[in-house]
């Protein structure tokens, strides 16, 4: 199982070891419990978001994300002692009831969070609850994923939810109600297909029925989402027009057409990012991921192998600022990847955000070649696209640190109150 880039970038910068054991158990968790989960890192104040998954499904949008102690007492708990913090009556996630663990693991050091929805359980007689094969569904999670995840969670996570189907070695129904599913061809390992999730091993097998839930939009906010799905898609055909353009263009005037492409493509990711959050904000994170994973794609077609990582609390940006920001960091990221490496040469693109008393802090950094500060004449567009945007339409402040062989930081300050 391949784990998302953005991840795979986070845990090299940490020197984290190989996590594949680790989050086949988080997928699997989440796919079986109809939850979500986290797998987090504790460094200098903060827990760090290495992976994030749903229902079986990652959420890229979430990786690198800061949290602070406050926003996951219990993990905070876990790390501390060592051990496993179960929510004692659970917790309500908006309006939703929900049953919460933290636990550390040990061979990581790292904490993974599950959150179970309440409303997929059925209520069990306490002869019910000991009739539940926890023995069995322990001993499957260890076959799966050795001591490198607690035994306690898997059956933790399945005890008493609905759709719960679990076959001994010999193939006889162990735990479950009503019919259960067809299991017959399923391989071996985590299965999560439209109807069904089945994690099978040779000693047991566990399968749950899922639905795919009906998303339903309405008025005012399902309007909203056609409107900017409409305008991406508008910019999206300007883009393909510009590359239409350039094919036939002067090497001069297709490569001014492609860069304009890009650009463009900045802003319709703000809208993408608001048609589908179905709200009237944009993550900064999301955002600063979706544009460094083009960028570095774009890298690598040239022959860079360029990696990148997101780190950041949640931060919500109105529309406008979001734009500017949008068209700041495409030329940041991209000024990183097209002159801080040569052709043959790997290195990581780090994006970085934080708040600093009044100001929002933003810091685009890389380990490549760097250059001589003294030489930069500061008439490129590409730089002074970003310092009139930055000075004039956030009233912030613009800041490059670099010098050769040290790779380049540029650092943003833009007033919290602009941001709103």
């Amino acid at each position: 199982m391949k784990l998302p880039e953005a991840a795979q970038t986070l845990c090299q910068q940490w020197q984290l070891g190989d996590l594949t054991i680790v989050a086949q158990a988080l997928q699997a968790l989440t796919a079986l419990s109809k939850g979500e989960g986290q797998l987090l890192l504790w460094s200098d104040s903060a827990f760090v978001t290495l992976l994030a998954a749903k229902d079986g499904e990652w959420e890229e949008r979430f990786i690198g994300r800061l949290i602070e102690p406050s926003d996951e007492p219990f993990a905070f708990k876990a790390w501390k002692r060592q051990g496993l913090v179960f929510a004692p009556k659970g917790l309500l996630r908006g309006s939703e009831p929900i049953a919460h663990c933290a636990a550390f693991l040990p061979s990581s050091k790292l904490v993974l969070t599950l959150d179970a929805p309440l409303t997929e359980t059925v209520n069990l007689s306490p002869w019910q609850f000991f009739r539940f094969p926890h023995r069995l569904v322990s001993q499957i999670s260890l076959t799966l994923w050795r001591d490198e995840v607690p035994s306690k969670l898997l059956p933790w996570s399945l005890c008493g939810q609905a759709d719960v189907f679990v076959w001994d070695g010999s193939g006889r129904l162990r735990w479950g109600f009503g019919k259960p599913p067809e299991i017959g061809d399923f391989p071996l390992g985590l299965t999560v297909v439209s109807g069904i999730v089945v994690l099978r091993t040779a000693i047991g097998t566990i399968a749950r029925r899922r639905e795919t839930p009906m998303n339903l939009l309405q008025g005012y906010s399902l309007l909203r989402s056609e409107v900017h799905h409409r305008v991406k898609n508008d910019l999206q055909s300007i883009i393909g027009w510009l590359r239409l353009q350039a094919r036939n263009a002067p090497i001069e005037a297709r490569t001014v057409l492609l860069d304009a492409a890009e650009r463009i493509r900045a802003f319709a990711t703000v809208h993408d990012l608001l048609a589908r959050s179905r709200g009237d904000t944009v993550n900064l994170c999301e955002l600063a991921q979706k544009l460094a994973h083009w960028a570095t794609e774009r890298a690598k077609i040239e022959g860079k192998d360029v990696r990148y990582a997101v780190i950041g609390p949640d931060i919500s940006l109105a529309p406008k600022q979001a734009s500017t920001l949008a068209a700041v960091l495409h030329e940041l990221l991209w000024n990183a990847c097209k002159h801080g490496f040569k052709v043959g040469d790997s290195g990581t693109i780090t994006v970085r955000a934080k708040q600093e008393g009044a100001e929002l802090v933003l810091e685009v950094l890389d380990d490549g070649a760097g250059f001589n500060l003294e030489k930069i004449d500061g008439s490129t567009l590409g730089l002074t696209i970003v310092r009139n945007l930055v000075e004039q339409d956030l009233g912030g402040k613009l800041e490059i640190l670099s010098s050769v062989g040290q790779g380049t930081t540029v650092r943003l300050r833009i007033p919290i109150q602009s941001m709103s």
